[in-house]
């Protein structure tokens, strides 16, 4: 009976703090999966996820390390990776979505991969540095440049696919939030639009746009998704060589001020101490 006392002022003590302090400044609303990768979220070789039912696994030895908040973890670049699962339903709803983690790395001797999967069916999704696209799908060294992947179905039997990519001076060996985000809208004429833009440490720079016609169509990823490598097809590749920390997926697109809000709650670790992570953690666990 004390255990379920003490549990239950636990609990409302940090219901308390998080009503109080930092919940509204913590977006949740959307939010699909988030991997903290500190220490308590990461068993063996498991990576909790403590929002969602998206738990990871870690492959190859990356270490645990001081983080941005709490420990994160440093990929060597060369097999180290994190399984994040095909993120269930997921792959549906790229369309409209927000990736967001905070990174750190100086490396720029050859390209290398942030996140990815690229499915046989008309399905891919993900992120790469150093890198620009070349005709035939050929990815080749760009150095300070970041590539966005995204692939879908065209009618019934067709693919589509959309690359963009711009030059960032974040390989600097410094702490840098970084947030993709894809928002589609429908014009006068009924054409189905999709913009991309990236926030680095809260700043917005747009990406362009891009449209297909028909509509263009999302499904789920069969394929895992790999954090700190891409998923090719099933072969990992591009490895990353750096640190990546407090990683979120959201089923729809961020706005200015909510990304914006993320990013200082990065940057006031002492003060968020992570509340609202223990308590949807908590509430998970009752």
């Amino acid at each position: 009976m004390k255990k379920v006392v003490y549990l239950l002022i636990s609990v409302l003590t940090v219901a308390m703090f998080c009503h109080n302090g930092w919940t509204e400044r913590v977006v949740t609303e959307g939010l699909v999966s988030y991997w903290t990768f500190d220490w308590q979220d990461v068993a063996g070789d498991k990576v909790i996820d403590v929002w969602g039912e998206n738990n990871g696994t870690i492959i190859g030895n990356p270490k645990a390390i001081n983080g941005q908040v709490g420990e994160a973890l440093e990929f060597d670049g060369l097999d180290d990776y994190v399984n994040l699962t095909n993120l269930g339903d997921f792959g549906s709803q790229i369309g409209a979505s927000t990736f967001e983690a905070w990174i750190k790395t100086g490396f720029k001797e050859d390209w290398m991969t942030f996140f990815k999967v690229i499915d046989a069916d008309c399905v891919g999704w993900g992120m790469d540095f150093n890198a620009s696209m070349r005709p035939v799908n050929r990815l080749v060294f760009a150095e300070d440049a970041i590539n966005f992947y995204i692939k879908y179905k065209i009618g019934e039997h067709g693919c589509g696919a959309s690359n963009s990519g711009s030059s960032f001076s974040i390989f600097d060996g410094e702490w840098h939030h970084i947030v993709y985000v894809q928002e589609p809208y429908v014009d006068k004429a009924e054409r189905e639009w999709r913009v991309e833009a990236i926030y680095i440490d809260g700043e917005q720079h747009n990406l362009g746009r891009s449209t297909s016609t028909p509509k263009p169509i999302f499904i789920p990823f069969t394929e895992p998704v790999y954090l700190g490598a891409g998923n090719n097809r099933g072969k990992a590749e591009g490895f990353f060589h750096g640190i990546i920390d407090e990683v979120r997926i959201y089923n729809r697109p961020l706005t200015d001020d909510e990304v914006l809000q993320n990013f200082e709650i990065g940057l006031s670790v002492e003060a968020v101490q992570k509340l609202p992570t223990v308590w949807g953690a908590l509430k998970t666990k009752l």
